[in-house]
């Protein structure tokens, strides 16, 4: 299956669920706090690959509402990767990781397909 990284905030109800869900179905992983060690930029590109490029970011960040992103044009996914890997916190969370795949956000119908 190849090692499995969980990239969370503590304190985040979402990263929490996902830690639940993984625990239940008896998945190894490592819990890897996303503001002290976000994820490598190429890590990153694959998970904005993933989806549209907005959706991304935390829209409840302070530095997202800060930068004012809601309104900015991104014309590139690298604009995107660099702004996230700028700003840990606006990243959405939590990211999970299998070799150099990785998905946002949590959902478990998705974790059920990504980690098959």
């Amino acid at each position: 299956m190849g090692e499995v990284k969980l990239y969370i905030k503590k304190g985040c109800k979402t990263s929490e669920k996902a830690v639940k869900y993984l625990t239940k179905k008896k998945v190894e992983f490592e819990a890897v706090d996303i503001l002290i060690s976000p994820p490598a930029k190429k890590l990153l590109e694959k998970a904005v690959d993933a989806q549209d490029p907005k959706s991304a970011f935390n829209q409840k960040a302070k530095s997202y509402k800060d930068n004012k992103v809601a309104d900015a044009t991104f014309k590139t996914k690298k604009e995107v990767v660099d702004l996230l890997r700028e700003h840990p916190d606006m990243i959405r969370r939590p990211l999970l990781a299998r070799g150099e795949k990785a998905i946002l956000g949590f959902d478990e119908a998705d974790y059920a397909t990504f980690l098959r």
